[in-house]
């Protein structure tokens, strides 16, 4: 067993160096171009690397940044973060390429840019706000979450020199015509652009929105007089790691909870208890990696909560409090590291937030640990129900609790409550234990029982007899 931990830690360890070996490029003297895409605005890892990308095009030295946009659209917390924030820190130029859709969101990310260009085939525009799962959001918080964004929007692009009217058109239907040069928007709609209308003039001569038609990116960096060599920007092997972890977590709360059934069904550490540290290892690194809560305080309340369990199964579940806040514990520990930090830290600064706003930031996390909670109960049950009758688990079992291989196996109806015999191994609360001969596999009813301690057969399960220590006049506790 040491050997195949090694192995596994070796695996892993060249897996991570393997992904990080890629030195990053240097963005120094260059144009770093940053693609949008269908799901770059719909997760929060990706506005993770996108704030690191625009740092270090600030920090080495970047002639410029250049967002190519083709998006439906995504989070509009997580975009206004980009929008104030970051983009409004950098000190270089940040062009937007709509190649060919910058919908929602991504037209705002577009108006935070200091000028915007068009393919000759695309739209931008539609950025009304909706709740985080698509329904219609009630009036009066609509209101309110229009009048915040309208606020924010129109500091914003008032400052990159953009018209405040035509974004606001995109965002909050009006019970009025709205017109821009040739472009009329009917009452109730929201306005959407394509390119010939983005940069045809309006009623003072200028451009409605966007600088000029390109046909790409160096097409564009032409057009602003910009021939300094192109990057484009790429995740680090640790960020892709990352946004992978952080996108399977309920599959990783999955594995870890089969992971520590399996451990305390075997006696002593095997490949279970490996599992479990392996799978919510991974869990907790990809999540912080991610950009998540998923911090020292978090995994610090993680493995409080999984001692606490542990100390109610070692006390035979005499104190069901230990039990109920190890399980809490571990739930909020779980359920706290999926939160996304740009949330959390949106909703802490906004006193007008209501139950919707936290609702819809709890929403995603509580979705993917209810997976994993369900999928992990689906999966334990499955165990109890087959696991036993694997020859894998026996041998592995019997290995691990004799030190050699497998015996021949007992049939449970062969050993009658009542029955008494020894253990062979520590009882913590399953292991190994001699009754009439036949090595069984039992488990402790009374909390951990040492190895050599007489037991008194008090039931059956799925995964052996159940025992009791004996006192000294042959009765069991």
């Amino acid at each position: 067993m040491e050997r195949i931990v090694r192995f596994l830690l070796l695996v892993l360890c060249m897996f991570l160096v393997a992904c990080e070996g890629r030195k990053e490029e240097s963005y120094e003297g260059k144009v770093v171009v940053i693609e949008v895409g269908e799901n770059s605005l719909a997760n929060a890892q990706s506005f993770q690397f996108m704030k690191r990308t625009l740092e270090r095009a600030e920090n080495e030295g970047a002639r410029a940044v250049v967002f190519e946009l083709n998006t439906p659209g995504g989070l509009a917390w997580e975009t206004s973060d980009l929008m104030m924030k970051t983009m409004q820190q950098l000190h270089i130029p940040a062009y937007a390429f709509v190649n060919t859709h910058a919908i929602s969101a991504g037209a705002l990310v577009a108006s935070a840019c200091d000028r915007i260009y068009m393919a000759p085939v695309s739209s931008i525009g539609a950025a009304g706000i909706v709740s985080g799962d698509g329904e219609e959001i009630e009036p009066m918080m609509r209101r309110k979450v229009e009048s915040a964004f309208d606020s924010f929007v129109r500091s914003v692009v008032t400052k990159k020199g953009h018209n405040p009217a035509v974004i606001r058109a995109m965002m909050i239907p009006s019970k009025e015509e709205r017109k821009f040069g040739e472009v009329t928007v009917e009452p109730d709609a929201l306005l959407t652009l394509t390119g010939e209308e983005a940069v045809s003039k309006d009623e003072q001569g200028k451009p409605i929105l966007a600088a000029g038609i390109a046909k790409s990116v160096e097409d564009l960096l032409k057009q602003e007089n910009n021939g300094n060599p192109v990057v484009n920007a790429e995740p680090t092997g640790f960020e892709q790691i990352a946004m992978w972890l952080a996108m399977i977590s309920p599959l990783l709360i999955l594995i870890g909870m089969a992971g520590i059934f399996i451990e305390f069904k075997t006696p002593g550490f095997g490949i279970g208890g490996i599992a479990a540290i392996v799978a919510f290892s991974l869990f907790f690194f990809g999540n912080n990696v991610a950009g998540n809560l998923a911090g020292y305080e978090m995994v610090a309340l993680f493995v409080l909560g999984i001692a606490l369990i542990i100390v109610e199964f070692a006390t035979g579940g005499s104190f069901i409090v230990f039990g109920i806040a190890g399980v809490v514990c571990v739930l909020v520990a779980l359920f706290g590291g999926m939160l996304s930090t740009i949330d959390v830290e949106h909703l802490l600064d906004n006193p007008s937030a209501g139950w919707s706003d936290y609702a819809a930031v709890a929403a995603g996390p509580a979705f993917k640990l209810a997976l994993g909670c369900v999928g992990g109960a689906v999966v334990i049950l499955l165990l109890m129900r087959y696991l036993p009758d694997l020859p894998l688990f026996n041998r592995l079992s019997n290995a691990t609790a004799s030190g050699g291989p497998a015996g021949s196996a007992v049939t449970l109806d062969e050993v009658a409550v009542d029955t008494v015999g020894v253990t062979t191994t520590e009882l913590k609360p399953s292991g190994k234990a001699l009754i009439d001969g036949k090595l069984c596999e039992v488990s402790s009813i009374g909390g951990v029982i040492p190895i050599g301690t007489p037991v008194c057969v008090v039931g059956h399960s799925a995964f052996g007899l159940l025992v009791a220590p004996v006192e000294l006049d042959g009765k069991s506790k």
